[in-house]
């Protein structure tokens, strides 16, 4: 792509084969609606998969698309954003510390629209599970990948994404309620002046996943 993107949205990847090309998809034109491809990049750095993705993954997404390995994966994500950080071009940058995650239409629209309100501002939304309770009490009740996949075919969203509101419910760190505060974010938006001067994800979170990491890096931001 010629040219500068003004957001950079970085997804980390570790064994998401199954997950990964929705989430990409879902970041990809026409799904982003009120925005440009060459608004944005996306930079897919993958963690040590067993099985990293490929660009033929990727055939079908109208984005522009950078697939990293990090070259020393840790059983922690952080290192990884950060690596995948500095390698982005945009002034505004995204992470998504869990690659399975489908976006809804205009989340980089909005988010860009209030970002603009200036460089201390950032960006988070609110995460919801996909099916009728909390993923750990629908596991329970026989929900799976199989069931999963059924959901989504039913609900078509990938013709509209906001029909995914419907299948879905907020998860703990984002209600009960619309307005209630958040813990955290998996979809983080700032100005790069505020990541670097938060010093990125703190890697001393070194456990797998990274533990509580992602409500330190949102905390920190609204500090």
């Amino acid at each position: 792509m010629s040219g500068r993107p003004f957001l950079s949205v970085v997804v980390v990847s570790y064994n998401m084969n199954r997950e990964l090309p929705r989430t990409v998809l879902s970041l990809s034109t026409p799904y982003q609606r009120d925005i440009s491809r060459g608004d944005y990049e996306v930079i897919v750095v993958d963690n040590g998969s067993k099985i990293p993705p490929t660009d033929a993954d990727f055939a079908d997404c109208d984005v522009d698309l950078t697939l990293i390995r990090f070259p020393d994966p840790t059983h922690s994500p952080v290192p990884a954003i950060n690596y995948a950080v500095s390698k982005s071009r945009g002034d505004q940058v995204c992470v998504y510390i869990d690659g399975a995650r489908i976006a809804s239409p205009r989340l980089l629209a909005a988010a860009r629209h209030e970002l603009s309100n200036g460089p201390g501002f950032f960006v988070g939304s609110r995460g919801r599970y996909l099916g009728p309770k909390f993923q750990r009490e629908s596991m329970l009740e026989g929900y799976d990948q199989a069931v999963e996949d059924a959901l989504l075919d039913d609900a078509q969203w990938m013709q509209d994404g906001y029909r995914l509101f419907d299948c879905s419910v907020l998860d703990e760190s984002s209600g009960p309620g619309w307005l209630d505060p958040v813990a955290e974010t998996n979809s983080l938006f700032m100005w790069r002046s505020l990541y670097d001067l938060l010093g990125g994800f703190d890697e001393r979170f070194v456990t797998p996943g990274g533990g509580l990491v992602n409500l330190d890096m949102w905390r920190r931001a609204c500090e």
